[in-house]
């Protein structure tokens, strides 16, 4: 776990000191291979509800990301995790985290299992999504909506928090 938190700063702190110098994006990456590389690692700082293993990354659509997460997860030796294309609503009690891209509207989620729901499109984590992938000024922002995270179960670390910008809209209550 402190390697994987290691990494995750080396990578920020490159992320962020390459946009401060005035670059679109980090040299060497593709927007979309970084956000593939933000949800990648945000598996590692949050917690499943019963200390469930997740397996699943599921998407609405094929994207640019999409193809950013498949190249990283072929590279990556060892992992249970796999990625999945949704044909329809119906498949997501087969998914632990469910990526939209920047078209893709949050789907209702009634009777799924826990589901980490991660999006690019702005306001995502304002109107209902736990985690945004926002890019503001050339770089990459994570925003995390507390109350719908925990309402579903699932706890981030605090590191990871220090790192976010935290929306509660609409605290939720069991």
């Amino acid at each position: 776990m402190r390697r994987t938190l290691l990494h995750l700063c080396v990578f920020l702190i490159s992320v962020l000191e390459a946009n401060a110098q005035g670059s679109g994006t980090t040299p060497g990456y593709t927007e979309p291979e970084i956000k593939a590389a933000f949800v990648l690692h945000l598996i590692g700082f949050i917690t499943w509800p019963d200390a469930h293993e997740p397996r699943a990354i599921c998407m609405t659509e094929e994207s640019n990301v999409q193809g950013a997460l498949a190249a990283l997860l072929k590279g990556r030796a060892g992992t249970d995790l796999t990625l999945k294309i949704l044909v329809d609503d119906q498949d997501l009690q087969s998914c632990d985290l469910l990526f939209l891209n920047d078209e893709a509207k949050l789907p209702v989620l009634t009777d799924v299992a826990p589901l980490l729901t991660i999006g690019e499109t702005l306001g995502f984590a304002d109107s209902g999504g736990m985690v945004e992938l926002r890019r503001r000024a050339g770089r990459v922002e994570l925003i995390i909506n507390v109350s719908e995270l925990q309402y579903a179960g699932f706890s981030a670390s605090s590191r990871l928090m220090s790192l976010a910008t935290i929306v509660t809209p609409g605290v939720r209550k069991p």
